[in-house]
């Protein structure tokens, strides 16, 4: 039952004097204990009022049960001051009994436990947290206690307990079969559950946040809240953020922290969202029926996600996943990525556009496929504004339409012709999820970037080495396809403090060939060849010297012919030194 009609029937049993003990049972974090406090809170009957409550959290006998509900129960004798005065004298004469037996019966402890006949007699006693009790407090001596009080002392017993947090169904059957007269079962939903959560943490982007955790299914309050704080926490108290950026972070941002906070029943994990889009192998060109167990939970999750309007991710997602990991958050990144998602306004409608369509093609049946080709149609106009794979991707959505193989070519073409004008610099471009690309938008990243390697000298490819202590595949083909001539051009070419840079990061190669060798090639040795060449050369004598004093200070002075080194150039050891650790591939 919803928490609306959950309470109205709690209340009604309650109003029932013959229900002498009702079970309240649950999922974890659903509001039992809140739906209580408000039944409580609203009810006309003096004794619900004046409830007493006691978790039984940890506590190992019923002493400690006892204990504790004398505890909860003193706060409130100024609110029933003549309960409290026969109380205190029922306790008082059973005490003087039993002190005249044994003088220890004056202790604390055992005058509270006397009193807990007075105290609970007529009472109504909530105790919750069953399902946590110590494994010393056994089932058995719970029933005694709710047996004894309830037809010895005129009490009625409220049981709380989250049903799935049982280790131990027997507990619970044991209890429903002996001792409760009425169980009600709370089964709160989604939309119950966040109106709860935001009254604890309020947030700016609520609505958005009600909207998702609902299509998520989240029903835990304590989670929802959770998620409210880590999307408050990351996206701050902003106000100026247009529909469209919240409509690409919002989403995400709630399904993953539901994700980390364990929120969502057999849902996705963080690698499957990262990849959202990728080619599911394992599912294509199979039936349902064909599917493993695995397989169709995998397109589960993707008829979520695309419920959710998820369609792509990128680093906004590994941001929120690096903070829900560690802990750690830097607001200068994140707010880097949602200034450039306000900034791109256009190419955040495009992308909303391109999801509409995604949607309109999959989810509106009615929709002609004319009216979808259309739809593509006006879409291929900003085709520069979407990424390769948004691209590729629909390419494949609408060619599967009849006349639209036209349009989605059309869609390939505006990007590529955006991209060639942009001059894009795609880097060491590395599709790592491997997501598809369509075959002619890989054939211009492939033409770019071989370009891009082509005009990239060893000069550069040396400098960019030094400055990142790394490499990537462009620096790493300009050093393999380097000649003898081309380095010997360089050297002599070079201003000095290219030259110190050049030279210096060069030996520091050489010396720890093993390393560089496997990625580099025979870069190494042509560098060593072209120092030869232009130590042997007479007309280079002060350059031949300075290089002859430069791998002299290296300790590989072998590897060139001999040659005697000139006092006028003063050491240069110290320059060499300066490139010590080799460095490592990027």
């Amino acid at each position: 039952m919803t928490l609306r009609t959950t309470r109205r029937h709690l209340v009604d049993l309650l109003g029932d004097p013959g229900n002498k003990v009702i079970a309240l049972s649950g999922k974890w974090g659903t509001g039992k204990s809140h739906l209580w406090r408000a039944v409580k809170a609203d009810s006309k009957d003096d004794r619900v009022k004046a409830a007493l409550y006691v978790s039984l959290f940890g506590l190992v006998s019923m002493d400690q049960v006892k204990l504790k509900i004398v505890q909860s129960a003193i706060p409130k004798a100024d609110e029933n001051p003549s309960w409290w005065d026969n109380a205190k004298k029922g306790w008082s004469a059973a005490s003087k009994v039993l002190e005249g037996f044994h003088k220890g019966f004056s202790a604390l402890n055992e005058i509270a436990l006397l009193a807990v006949p007075s105290i609970l007699k007529d009472r109504v006693i909530v105790l919750d947290d069953i399902e946590r009790k110590h494994e010393k407090l056994s089932v058995d001596e719970v029933m005694g206690f709710i047996d004894e009080f309830t037809q010895q002392h005129g009490s009625r017993i409220v049981l709380i307990l989250n049903s799935d947090q049982l280790a131990d169904r027997r507990v619970w059957d044991t209890l429903r079969e002996k001792v409760i007269d009425q169980e009600v079962r709370l089964e709160t939903s989604p939309s119950e559950a966040f109106d709860i959560a935001v009254g604890i943490q309020p947030s700016p982007y609520a609505d958005r946040v009600k909207k998702t955790v609902e299509t998520c299914g989240v029903t835990n309050i304590r989670i929802i809240c959770k998620v409210l704080k880590a999307v408050n926490r990351i996206l701050g108290n902003r106000q100026d953020l247009s529909d469209d950026v919240l409509s690409r972070v919002v989403p995400s941002t709630v399904l993953l922290a539901a994700i980390h906070y364990k929120g969502i029943e057999d849902g996705p994990d963080f690698d499957f969202v990262l990849k959202v889009g990728n080619p599911d192998l394992e599912g294509r060109n199979k039936s349902a029926d064909e599917l493993d167990e695995h397989a169709k939970r995998r397109a589960k999750w993707r008829l979520q996600l695309q419920e959710l309007g998820i369609h792509a991710c990128d680093e906004y997602e590994e941001l929120v996943v690096e903070f829900l990991r560690s802990g750690l958050f830097d607001v200068a990144d994140v707010e880097a990525v949602i200034q450039r998602y306000a900034s791109e306004a256009d190419v955040m409608r495009a992308r909303k556009l391109s999801q509409d369509l995604h949607q309109h093609v999959i989810w509106h049946y009615k929709m002609t496929e004319a009216e979808l080709v259309a739809e593509a149609q006006a879409l291929a106009l900003q085709a520069h504004l979407l990424d390769l794979y948004t691209v590729s991707s629909l390419h494949e959505l609408v060619s599967g339409l009849a006349g639209g193989v036209g349009v989605a070519d059309e869609i390939v073409d505006n990007w590529i012709a955006a991209f060639r004008a942009k001059d894009s610099d795609v880097g060491d471009f590395d599709n790592f999820w491997r997501r598809p690309i369509h075959p002619r938008i890989q054939t211009e990243l492939d033409a770019h970037k071989a370009a891009a390697q082509a005009n990239t000298t060893i000069f550069d490819a040396c400098e960019y080495v030094a400055k990142n202590s790394g490499w990537g595949h462009k620096q790493e083909a300009a050093m393999k396809s380097a000649s003898v001539a081309d380095f010997e051009v360089t050297i002599k070419s070079l201003e000095i403090e290219n030259l110190r840079l050049f030279m210096c990061r060069f030996l520091d190669m050489c010396v720890h060939k093993g390393t560089y060798q496997p990625y580099f090639g025979s870069a190494m040795e042509h560098f060593t060849q072209a120092c030869r060449n232009i130590v042997s050369d007479s007309s280079q004598a002060r350059l031949g010297a300075l290089i002859t004093l430069l791998f002299k200070d290296a300790k590989i002075e072998s590897e060139l012919k001999p040659s005697a080194t000139p006092a006028a150039i003063p050491s240069v050891s110290a320059e060499v030194n300066q490139a010590t650790s080799p460095a490592t591939p990027k």
